[in-house]
């Protein structure tokens, strides 16, 4: 059983990286500079978000 879960993993493994290439292939302009800058720059932000609402939700755990 087990080597069907490994199996079943290397498959869709193979299609995710398929459906991947032939993403990027199809559409090049996706992974323009600024296309990559926009969103660098937007997923910076929102990890800076996350990281203090988590610090928050910390100091709420520690003085309860």
């Amino acid at each position: 059983m087990e080597t069907l879960y490994k199996i079943l993993g290397l498959i869709g493994a193979g299609l995710i990286i398929w459906v991947l290439y032939r993403s990027i292939k199809g559409r090049p302009e996706l992974f323009s500079r600024e296309n990559l800058s926009k969103s660098f720059s937007s997923m910076g932000i929102l990890a800076l978000i996350l990281i203090g609402f988590i610090a928050l939700l910390v100091f709420m755990l520690r003085h309860t």
